[in-house]
């Protein structure tokens, strides 16, 4: 999967954001529910999106795609992947609160996926999630993922403590 890709499916369309894109994305994203199994804190402002936008989203070897509903254009969440090794995508994702269960982010992860088996280099993607998290971790199995086991004390999640959190590991060999 290359940075430039727009991934197309039935209902959503996964593209890369803009600065026009940081109002919308704002609404989610300071949303104390939808951050709570994040690594990052709610956003505070339109200015601190702003610059997630330009400074962190799409940096750094990462990629990220909006979630982009087909039918009216809405900004629903996000779903961003890296390479830590040429082989293997990690991948991760948030949806806005009114969108949650109503399968968006299954479709997200598909169309992920079907990029990932695309791609001759990727042989393996993973994700994981916070062992409270029981919402992503449905999303993960569903996708064909399997869990792979549980890492203890594994990363820092703010919003729930300062300590880090056990998750749980899903992945799949995509070939």
């Amino acid at each position: 999967m290359t940075r430039a890709d727009v991934l197309e499916g039935p209902r959503i369309t996964l593209r890369a954001p803009t600065l026009d894109d940081a109002e919308p994305l704002f609404a989610i994203a300071s949303d104390p529910e939808v951050s709570r199994f994040m690594s990052w804190r709610p956003h505070r402002n339109v200015g601190e999106t702003q610059r997630v936008i330009t400074e962190v989203l799409n940096a750094g070897g990462e990629t990220t795609r909006l979630i982009e509903l087909r039918d009216d254009g809405a900004v629903a969440g996000a779903i961003g992947w890296r390479r830590p090794q040429p082989h293997v995508i990690d991948f991760g994702y948030y949806l806005g609160r009114q969108w949650w269960g109503q399968g968006f982010m299954s479709e997200a992860v598909a169309l992920l996926l079907d990029g990932a088996q695309r791609d001759p280099a990727v042989y393996r993607v993973s994700a994981y999630c916070h062992v409270d998290n029981a919402a992503s971790a449905r999303v993960l199995a569903r996708s064909g993922l399997s869990l792979e086991g549980r890492l203890q004390r594994y990363t820092l999640l703010p919003n729930i403590s300062s300590e880090p959190q056990d998750c749980l590991l899903f992945a799949k060999a995509v070939k």
